[in-house]
């Protein structure tokens, strides 16, 4: 039976190089990101961050002109679709992807054609049967390959897909992704994680697909024992201003070290504007208020 969308879903999973699948047009990344690529922590789609989660933001997708529902806008899922069954598409392989669980194989699709926010397309694959949510999604390959900008407004619970960026904001340029993740070329930027009085610089991949912010469990040495599940951290950028967080840790090889959910990008602003060039790309930001701002 398929489930409902849950409160939280994270989203960072990766396509790892081709298992079977000898088509140039399959990704090859090397084993990539958390949820920035389609993925859930460990603790699988029941994660709470906190009594009012932050927002997923969705839009309608149709398979072949039939409409299939909602989707997640996945900018931390390196995938152009993923579907939650097969809606009547073959199965012509599978693949490994690297999701917080760890590895796991997903089917893949024959070319098929698809539509998002009335934004036709034809799709070479969408990856099937991903374990942690049975939910449809819209990864950063559509909006690379569309040239569409993403606008986020958080104040209003919406999203739309748009050509336009308005003036003013904080236009930051996404960072080169980690050299063990070349091939997961998303919305990185560089951040000052702090705790217990340290800090260290991070690449941050602002992820969409999760409203519940992440972190590797070794980054700070000391800043918890395996058992422990969640820490609280401040994640600031000079632009941005700062926000303190309670985040979830995790241990999967493999992820970014810091995965920025919603629940953080809702603190830092309620306006956010995602542009994906063929490389690189940058997102456009309003700023809310003054430091230290709090994710809640």
């Amino acid at each position: 039976m398929a489930r409902t969308l849950p409160e939280t879903y994270d989203s960072a999973m990766s396509v790892a190089p081709n298992l079977r699948l000898p088509r140039a047009s399959l990704p090859s990344f090397a084993v990539a990101t958390a949820l920035g690529l389609t993925a859930a922590w460990s603790g699988g789609c029941g994660a709470v961050f906190s009594q009012s989660p932050a927002p997923l933001f969705t839009a309608p997708l149709s398979v072949e002109g039939e409409s299939i529902g909602n989707a997640v806008i996945d900018t931390g899922g390196g995938y152009e679709i993923l579907l939650r069954e097969s809606f009547g598409l073959s199965l012509v392989d599978t693949v490994e992807v690297l999701a917080f669980g760890g590895k796991e194989i997903v089917a893949v699709t024959e070319s098929f054609r698809y539509s998002v926010a009335d934004i036709e397309e034809t799709a070479d694959f969408a990856l099937v049967g991903l374990s942690v949510c049975e939910c449809n999604g819209v990864g950063f390959r559509f909006f690379r390959k569309t040239g569409t900008v993403l606008a986020l407004d958080f104040s209003a619970a919406r999203a739309d897909f748009t050509s336009a960026i308005p003036d003013g904001g904080v236009s930051l340029a996404f960072k080169p992704p980690p050299p063990e993740l070349d091939g997961f070329d998303s919305a990185f930027i560089e951040v000052e994680v702090q705790f217990g009085g340290r800090s260290q610089t991070v690449l941050g991949l602002l992820d969409t697909g999760t409203n519940a912010s992440v972190m590797r469990r070794n980054l700070f040495v000391a800043s918890a024992s395996a058992a422990s599940e969640r820490s609280n951290v401040r994640v600031g950028h000079a632009e941005l201003g700062t926000v303190a967080a309670q985040v979830t840790l995790f241990d999967t090889p493999g992820l970014p070290d810091l995965i920025i959910g919603t629940d953080i990008m809702r603190a830092w602003s309620d306006r956010w504007f995602f542009t994906f060039a063929p490389r690189g790309g940058h997102v456009t930001a309003f700023p809310l208020r003054e430091e230290p701002n709090v994710a809640e």
